[in-house]
């Protein structure tokens, strides 16, 4: 066990599954990298906020024709952000629930593998909490966000 100061100690399993946790968010933002297209995603974000806006103007003034025009073309690029969106998690879905699973059963016993600021974790929530920080810092850094 290692500890510093009284605010957190780490068990060797809380280190290997601070590891895995972080390999598999850099896994997860390259593939997310390597197949989304940004400045699509970014254009269609646009256009969301722009149709949206026609939206209320056109709910405002009651011009129910312009309303559904805006309507139809919301649905066309949600969408089109969902199919970009789902493109990494078609990747990653089937390594991350194996490894996730390796992890169930190697680590479901170990008890607390960390505590933070007094908190005791057990292997779910230390991996949870890891992942999450590596993941906004990849995602910062790759310009994912």
């Amino acid at each position: 066990m290692y500890s510093v100061s009284n605010l957190f100690t780490i068990t060797d399993a809380g280190i290997a599954i601070a590891g895995i946790a972080i390999a598999l968010m850099i896994m997860s933002s390259l593939v997310r990298r390597a197949t989304v297209d940004m400045e699509k995603m970014k254009e269609i974000k646009n256009k969301l906020k722009e149709h949206q806006e026609v939206m209320k103007e056109a709910s405002r003034s009651g011009d129910m024709k312009k309303m559904q025009r805006a309507q139809e073309e919301v649905m066309k690029l949600t969408m089109e952000n969902l199919k970009q969106s789902l493109k990494p998690m078609s990747i990653t879905i089937i390594p991350f629930i194996m490894i996730f699973t390796w992890l169930k059963s190697q680590y479901a016993n170990a008890g607390t593998v960390a505590t933070l600021f007094g908190f005791d974790m057990n292997w779910f929530w230390w991996y949870f909490i890891c992942a999450v920080i590596t993941s906004i810092l990849i995602n910062k850094i790759l310009n994912l966000i």
